[in-house]
């Protein structure tokens, strides 16, 4: 079997993320005919459909699903490498909503050279690792870490993992020995958090605590601890002042937590993505 023709396999991505030829033709800015044939010489080349075509919609066949994750950003590096214009796109991000909304947003919006044109979502730590392997996204930032002969983390920041309350339940907690059958207020993602969290304090035998609410984004969150319901932990980064918060401390070590851009290895790296984690890196929170 020959080697597929490189704006081939452009094309199929662009085509399996649309699931149809007329958006894909849009995004690409060719003809649907011109999209149609180079699909077909793809199929043609690997002796297999790779769409099934269902009324408007085009689902892809599992050797499809295969290609797609053996691409991963691939061809949309060759593609931008062949018209010259790496730089004219848009800079995508994917970044675990805290650190992206708390910390990576403030960062670009006081950068005119890192917002001129932008992307930036908020998925989930495994999407993110999903959305930077598949080439959706330029870099990805998430708290956990993971091993993967695909991605390479780099340290760029140290969050701290604090306790954070209001002022009644800040008086309850003044010793650490009164953290027993506690309203935590939790949020996605927040198991990771709060496991560490209890770790560093407890070791392995931890207090019996329970979720009073849960909500999806850290403003509900700190909302609600505000108003006296519970307590949380959070990154010391998004507590606002001003709104009766403190941090619960019993003399111990702060516990920290790294974040890490998420890069696809071997990869080309934009200048953008690099001036972004050169700014990282020299801020306040940078990791060492």
């Amino acid at each position: 079997m020959d080697f597929p023709d490189l704006p081939f396999l452009r094309t199929f991505v662009t085509v399996y993320e649309s699931r149809g030829v007329t958006e894909a033709a849009a995004r690409l800015h060719r003809t649907q005919p011109t999209v149609s044939y180079q699909l077909r010489r793809l199929e043609e080349t690997l002796g297999a459909p790779l769409f099934e075509r269902r009324s408007a919609r085009l689902v892809p066949t599992p050797l499809a699903d295969r290609l797609f994750r053996f691409l991963g950003g691939f061809a949309r590096d060759v593609h931008a490498v062949l018209q010259g214009s790496e730089e004219d796109r848009p800079l995508e991000i994917a970044a675990v909503s805290g650190f992206g909304r708390y910390v990576l947003f403030p960062l670009l919006r006081e950068s005119e050279s890192l917002h001129r044109r932008l992307t930036l979502r908020y998925p989930p730590a495994e999407e993110v690792f999903r959305q930077v392997l598949e080439g959706q996204v330029d870099v990805g930032f998430s708290f956990r870490s993971t091993v993967h002969p695909r991605l390479t983390l780099t340290p760029v920041y140290e969050e701290q993992l604090v306790l954070v309350a209001g002022r009644t339940w800040a008086r309850r907690l003044r010793v650490q020995d009164h953290f027993q059958d506690v309203p935590l207020v939790t949020y996605d993602e927040g198991d990771y958090v709060v496991g560490r969290w209890l770790g560093h304090h407890f070791g392995r035998r931890h207090p019996h605590w329970y979720s009073t609410a849960h909500f999806e984004e850290l403003e509900e969150v700190l909302e609600w601890v505000a108003q006296g319901h519970g307590v949380a932990v959070v990154p010391g980064f998004c507590i606002p002042k001003g709104r009766g918060l403190g941090v619960v401390s019993w003399g111990k070590p702060a516990l920290t937590n790294r974040v890490h851009a998420v890069q696809r290895t071997q990869a080309p790296v934009r200048p953008v993505v690099a001036e972004l984690l050169e700014r990282l890196r020299d801020g306040r929170g940078a990791a060492s």
